[in-house]
């Protein structure tokens, strides 16, 4: 397949030298790009696109997500709390999730993505309820039908956040030991995942990563397991790594020490890992990073829905720490829209007194952010094949219809006009490994119509069995009953 982008009016490559080019042509021969430059020949082209008026990137690269949780969007006694009481509910229902539930949420999360930019997504499977340890096959799929590059994270739960076990059974009637899983079944599950879908070869459309949603302390023999796991495996690494004060707490009291300076004592810490989050991280804990090669997500989104603090992004840049962007679950953000994610990552930090010695000549700009969401993102996946737009690099490439109403009068920055205008973040076009995927702002190889609806189903029944388990209408918002109970 051979295919010609002609006359792009605006091409941003992301390369090391970070050119800026107008009025160029592409073209992508089978998987890659082969060539970029003014006045390509057309001859003997498959496909020849109209780049006139149009922006052209790297495809974007989203660091940090959750599709299953897609399912769960926008629900009513879900919308107020934070992280704790947020996941309580969840839990209840997400206890009854299935595989073509998962398969409904993957759907839905991968055309969200597409529509919106990204070309290549991770995910962090953890959640396996009830010994259901097949929920990763129907990810895999559904990513494959709609054309996502995907590293899929056999996560997992080994324990259970805060006192959330108690409050599950007190609350919800659900027994915590119903929605862990042991160390065994962990690593059995993992070296599965890995046996089925790792593709090491350059251009893979699917690898594997590993790791627990929580960091379960008092088990160092599973982390050291799943570290040397992904190491034979060549995978990666990714865990939630706030801490929270309760985590601090429990491993000084344990161990005399920080969750930082005890996962670097284990040699956790590497460049194989990615810590999502990072909200409570301090200046000590930032520099650990650092030396250690570890890259952060970041999730703007997730952190305004939770009421987190803000996230020490400009610090963990200054220190030399690999920022990337993840657009997080769709129930702790409830949009995959990772263009809304860069443009809140552009503002969020210059509100007054977050940082420190963080004034408006050190702010974030475009393409600081797009940096985050193509090269940086690139490197936190161990990838030199995307994040660029390059000859012999993949051919990802999205394109972006300038001549809309949200743009007019933008184009002395178009690269900005992307971020601090719009009110739209559809794509016109995407093209995954020489593929293209989206073409007019629609998907080529599915019907939004039918993944909406059967995303609409599957969340009745997902909330209708949530609500027959509970006892609790979760359609409707926190009742003052229920927050006397939770304290």
């Amino acid at each position: 397949m051979k295919t010609i982008i002609k006359n792009i009016s605006d091409l941003y490559t992301f390369d090391p030298q970070r050119r800026h080019l107008q009025g160029v042509d592409l073209c992508i021969e089978g998987t890659q790009i082969a060539e970029i430059g003014p006045g390509l020949s057309a001859e003997g082209a498959d496909r020849v696109l109209d780049g006139a008026g149009k922006l052209a990137l790297p495809g974007l690269i989203n660091t940090h997500h959750h599709f299953y949780q897609n399912v769960t969007r926008n629900v009513p006694i879900m919308q107020k709390g934070g992280l704790l009481r947020w996941l309580l509910f969840s839990y209840g229902a997400w206890s009854g999730i299935e595989e073509e539930d998962v398969y409904a949420a993957a759907r839905l999360s991968a055309a969200e993505l597409l529509l919106t930019g990204v070309t290549t997504s991770m995910d962090f499977m953890y959640f396996f309820p009830r010994g259901r340890q097949n929920l990763m096959d129907p990810e895999f799929q559904a990513v494959s039908e709609l054309g996502l590059r995907f590293h899929g994270f056999r996560g997992c739960m080994p324990a259970m956040e805060g006192d959330l076990p108690v409050k599950l059974k007190k609350l919800l009637g659900i027994d915590a030991g119903e929605l862990t899983e042991d160390p065994d079944t962990i690593l059995t599950a993992c070296a599965d995942t890995f046996s089925k879908y790792h593709d090491r070869s350059r251009g893979a459309m699917t690898r594997v990563g590993a790791g627990p949603t929580t960091v379960p302390f008092d088990m160092p023999e599973l982390l050291r397991d799943l570290q040397r796991m992904a190491e034979e495996q060549d995978g990666l690494l990714h865990t939630h790594l706030h801490p929270r004060p309760d985590e601090t707490a429990l491993c000084q009291a344990r161990f005399g020490t920080t969750p930082h300076r005890l996962l670097e004592d284990l040699g956790w810490f590497g460049p194989r890992l990615s810590l999502a989050h990072i909200t409570r991280h301090t200046a000590e804990e930032i520099g650990i990073l650092a030396r250690n090669g570890v890259s952060v997500t970041h999730s703007p989104s997730c952190h305004m829905r939770l009421g987190y603090p803000v996230a020490p992004v400009p610090e963990c840049v200054r220190a030399g720490v690999n920022v990337t962007i993840g657009v997080d679950g769709g129930s702790s953000n409830d949009s995959g829209d990772m263009l809304a994610e860069l443009r809140n990552t552009l503002y969020v930090h210059r509100i007054q007194g977050v940082h420190q010695d963080f004034g408006p000549e050190e702010w974030f700009g475009p393409e600081d952010v797009f940096q985050m969401a193509t090269g940086n993102a690139a490197k936190l996946l161990r990838r030199d094949d995307i994040g660029s737009i390059e000859t012999g690099k993949m051919g990802d490439i999205i394109l972006i219809d300038m001549e809309q109403i949200a743009y007019g009068s933008a184009m002395s920055d178009p690269l900005g006009a992307l971020l601090y205008c719009g009110c739209n973040h559809r794509i016109d076009t995407a093209v995954v490994n020489g593929r293209i995927v989206v073409e007019n702002g629609n998907l080529i190889s599915a019907s939004e119509r039918d993944i909406v609806r059967e995303a609409n189903r599957v969340t009745k029944k997902l909330l209708e069995g949530a609500r027959r388990r509970t006892g609790i209408d979760y359609a409707k918002a926190l009742s003052g009953d229920l927050l006397e109970q939770l304290g």
